[in-house]
């Protein structure tokens, strides 16, 4: 080769992007699923566990534990509940304050951050949500059960995105990243369900005290007020309001979620200029301990607590909260939930048939595992048609079928919706069991229909 051809080759050459920078942008998001993947497989042997403990001779423990009275005394107030309780009205609110800093991460620098970005898992998602519902509400237009047509309209994040992270040779990344945003469309439909549908009677005055807290925390905060605890105990009072407002006490935890800054204290753009000023002060801090034998002075030390304060800042707080509680939610809130929800007690009288005739069962079950995958794809298809997104790259219409078909295991939001439409455990045992059912089927079709993709060359 010439010299001259030699040039022309260098200068043909695609610039690469720096090591670091493909890093920082795919590390977060391989941890995202590698952490969801492992929560999938701890709920489901959580769930086995419970569904087993609550149909063994030991079935009365399993009771006494989810009966079992937890009382909290400040001052005046008094608050006994439940162990049952304490876990869905109490903790549950974390797993809902992560749901609304992705909500939020989502809408500002994710999949939803922009229309073109966002069309096709918001339809996908509306059509997953409003389809199952018809299903069910189709079968339960009366009696007991027509509350419950919120039950099928959500996905499990850990679940679906488990079961696609588990077939990874056969799942392009731009799927995973549909179907998580979609979870998290749905997810955010769910909470609006709730908050909208599932409420009892309101308290005004409570309500007033929790709008008071989110109004401090908008205040604290664009005035740069940064000390995570002042915010806790905020956020514990917001809470405590909105339980005692009837409004359920999860939707504090979405509202905080989002009001959540996405932006770090520090501008991105000084970042290294601060660091190279507050290195050369801490270099010549401690040469000068060096040459006099001395400790280093209180400025090398204000230096350097000034760089831990310059590192921690970089990130926004919303990164550093999910960083911080998402491990918490993943492999305890979560497991604990199914615990405590999933343990459903077969009696001896129960039979298929009568299980079979249940409209309330019947409704969970098509509504999750046709009405999913129905609307999934028919809402895509319709977006797509009127040119309004298109497929992620790499994605196939069959690819779209499994994940519309996992787009049906329910599961925790499920449950969590289905613990509030329907009050009388009685009732409610039927639409746990079209819960489990349902997921279950559907996870296995999604699954089988992965397993005959090709294998996919995942490109970072």
């Amino acid at each position: 080769m010439s010299q001259h051809e030699s040039d022309i080759h260098h200068k043909r050459q695609p610039k690469k992007i720096p090591n670091r920078v493909v890093n920082r942008i795919i590390t977060p998001i391989e941890s995202f699923f590698a952490m969801e993947t492992a929560s999938g497989v701890l709920l489901m042997i959580t769930t086995i566990f419970a569904l087993i403990w609550a149909n063994s001779p030991y079935y009365h423990y399993y009771e006494m534990m989810v009966d079992l009275p937890v009382g909290v005394k400040l001052g005046g107030i008094e608050i006994i509940k439940s162990l049952h309780h304490w876990v869905n009205d109490g903790i549950m609110v974390i797993f809902f304050f992560v749901v609304g800093l992705e909500i939020k991460r989502e809408l500002i620098v994710g999949e939803l951050s922009s229309p073109k970005k966002a069309a096709l898992p918001m339809f996908a998602a509306v059509g997953g949500m409003v389809i199952p519902a018809l299903i069910y509400a189709s079968l339960n237009h009366d009696g007991i059960g027509k509350t419950g047509w919120g039950i099928p309209m959500a996905t499990d994040i850990a679940f679906a995105v488990g079961i696609l992270t588990l077939m990874n040779r056969k799942v392009p990344m731009a799927l995973k990243v549909f179907l998580l945003a979609l979870a998290i469309v749905d997810d955010l439909g769910a909470v609006l369900v709730i908050a909208l549908f599932y409420t009892s009677e309101i308290v005004g005055s409570a309500l007033a005290i929790a709008a008071a807290g989110i109004f401090a925390t908008l205040f604290m905060k664009y005035a740069g007020i940064r000390k995570f605890l002042i915010y806790w105990v905020l956020g514990i009072i917001v809470w405590f309001a909105v339980l005692k407002s009837g409004v359920h006490a999860t939707v504090a935890g979405v509202i905080l979620g989002l009001m959540t800054p996405v932006a770090p204290f520090y501008n991105l753009k000084r970042i290294p200029e601060k660091f190279r000023q507050l290195v050369d002060r801490i270099n010549g801090g401690i040469d000068q301990a060096n040459k006099e034998y001395t400790k280093l002075d209180d400025v090398t030390f204000h230096s350097l607590e000034e760089l831990e304060e310059v590192v921690i800042e970089s990130r926004s707080p919303l990164d550093r909260l999910i960083h911080l509680l998402h491990p918490w939610v993943s492999y305890v809130i979560m497991p604990l939930f199914a615990l405590f929800n999933a343990g459903v007690h077969i009696s001896g009288d129960f039979s298929l048939d009568i299980f079979l005739s249940q409209p309330i069962a019947l409704g969970v079950i098509f509504g999750l595992f046709i009405g999913k995958p129905v609307g999934v794809l028919l809402a895509s298809w319709i977006a797509i048609k009127l040119k309004m997104a298109q497929l992620p790259t790499g994605v196939t219409w069959y690819h779209m079928v499994a994940v519309g078909c996992l787009a049906g295991i329910g599961f925790t939001m499920a449950l969590f919706v289905g613990h509030l439409a329907l009050k009388v455990p009685e009732v409610e045992i039927y639409s746990k069991l079209g819960i489990l059912v349902a997921s279950l089927f559907s996870g296995v079709v999604g699954v089988v229909l992965l397993a005959f993709c090709k294998d996919v060359k995942q490109v970072s």
